[in-house]
């Protein structure tokens, strides 16, 4: 009976082809090489766009930087009607003020803006305030701090200007009221891949009425007390206001091009690891074809 079994089997039964649909797994590679392509076109668009973008905050910051924190300070400084104190009084209660962008895909900035609030606020809470500049941080502060979130100001007009800046330091001072201090957190541009998080801050109005006080030089020269001394203190807080926003508006273009360029890169990666594997599957497939092709014709 075996005999005869043996007898019966050809020579390309000998051979056992594993059935794989090589057809079905090119289509499923090509399909991702498409996708993976067209995401590489996206984000070396973008790249060119925050670039492009990225030159035009950095002049934009390199002159507001001149205004909020040069002529300004030289104003304050300059005023024959202002005398500056030093404070001795430790601030009780502070108002913390992130800022942060509104659109996401920009690196780690709006991310490194919400750790540093967790790691700034301690466990006595009730000390604390936050207002928040920006969607990305009024979403990342929402849920730790609820009880803390104050007020957010989301959809900034880009390109920054001062009347703006103007605008949002008026609110804040308002919100300020209660607290001995503001404290602005923000990036700061030093260069293209370089952003640091800085604390700078802010005399509320009684502290800088206090800190600034007006002496009269001359006797028939005497200036509207009221009426100065809080224009000097708007002008202040706008001005530092401008310098924050100035400063994290050139970080996020930044930091923006270069989260688009690490991903063009990976893109480019990911795209020549199936190109590889379609080309060895591709092979794969006339190999076995070929093979299929030569068994049948040792068997006629």
């Amino acid at each position: 009976m075996f005999g005869k079994t043996f007898k019966n089997l050809t020579t390309s039964s000998l051979y056992f082809t594993p059935q794989m649909n090589f057809g079905a797994n090119l289509k499923q590679l090509k399909i991702r090489m498409k996708a993976i392509g067209s995401i590489k076109k996206i984000t070396k668009a973008m790249k060119m766009v925050a670039a492009a973008k990225m030159k035009s905050e950095v002049s934009r910051l390199e002159k507001g930087r001149n205004f909020a924190l040069g002529s300004v300070s030289r104003v304050l400084e300059n005023e024959p009607y202002v005398q500056k104190k030093k404070s001795t009084t430790t601030p009780k209660t502070t108002l913390l003020v992130p800022f942060t962008s509104d659109r996401g895909l920009c690196g780690s900035i709006n991310s490194s803006v919400v750790r540093d609030i967790k790691r700034t606020v301690p466990l006595n809470r009730s000390s604390y305030g936050i207002f928040s500049i920006g969607e990305k941080g009024t979403i990342g502060l929402t849920r730790p701090f609820p009880d803390l979130l104050l007020q957010a100001i989301t959809g900034i007009a880009i390109p920054i200007n001062f009347p703006t800046a103007a605008s949002i330091a008026h609110q804040i001072v308002n919100q300020s009221t209660s607290f001995d201090n503001i404290i602005l957190i923000f990036n700061r541009f030093k260069n293209v891949i370089s952003q640091q998080i800085i604390h700078q801050e802010v005399l509320n109005r009684a502290a800088f009425f206090n800190q600034f006080k007006y002496v009269t030089k001359h006797e028939a020269a005497e200036p509207d007390l009221e009426y100065s001394k809080n224009y000097f203190y708007e002008l202040y807080v706008a001005s530092s206001v401008y310098n924050a926003l100035l400063n994290s508006s050139a970080s996020e273009q930044a930091s923006r091009m270069n989260a688009m360029e690490n991903a063009s890169k990976n893109a480019g990666e990911i795209l020549n690891n199936l190109t590889l594997q379609y080309n060895r599957a591709r092979q794969t497939k006339i190999t076995m074809e070929l093979i299929e092709i030569i068994s049948g014709a040792s068997a006629l």
